[in-house]
């Protein structure tokens, strides 16, 4: 884990990541991120043997934080991606990525800490609707990105996009 947060130093701010989400009343964070590497193109598939190496640093990323919920979309690669997650005190939770703008609305009221796995059209656009800020789009190949937004009450206070560096094995490709 120490590494992992070396290299997210190097790639960009992680300032608050590891903060505690109760230490301010109303206080909470949402992480949003694309799943894991896709084994292949078809129309669901399971993660890659990389992508599995990249749910796990993510988990290991964010295993300290209190993130009681973890939503992902009904598809392999984005459930896979999010019960890598799972521990105890943390639930799994489907949604439905047709329905961004409810779904949107819908972690605004729980004003609760989260962790939402999505897909790289879905992701982008998930982010925008909950800062209010343009989010330029990802391509089909980019994974690892996290959005971190940070809320008291509803207001936004931050958000950063972060990197999570690619596993070792990953490299070698």
């Amino acid at each position: 884990m120490k590494k992992i947060i070396k290299q997210l130093i190097k790639v960009g701010s992680i300032a608050g990541l590891l903060c505690s989400t109760q230490a301010l009343a109303n206080h909470y964070q949402l992480f949003l991120v694309r799943h894991a590497e896709k084994a292949a193109t078809s129309a669901d598939p399971e993660l890659s043997e990389c992508g599995k190496l990249q749910a796990q640093a993510l988990a290991t990323l964010l295993k300290e934080l209190p993130l009681p919920q973890i939503y992902h979309t009904p598809y392999q690669r984005t459930t896979m991606t999010a019960q890598a997650l799972l521990q105890p005190g943390r639930a799994l939770q489907s949604y439905d990525p047709a329905k961004l703008a409810e779904f949107s609305k819908q972690l605004q009221q729980q004003q609760q800490s989260a962790v939402v796995v999505g897909h790289s059209n879905t992701t982008p656009q998930l982010a925008a609707l909950l800062s209010g800020k343009d989010i330029a789009p990802l391509s089909e190949l980019t994974y690892g990105v996290i959005y971190q937004l940070s809320f008291n009450n509803s207001q936004l206070q931050s958000i950063n996009q972060l990197q999570l560096p690619q596993p070792e094995a990953c490299l070698k490709k």
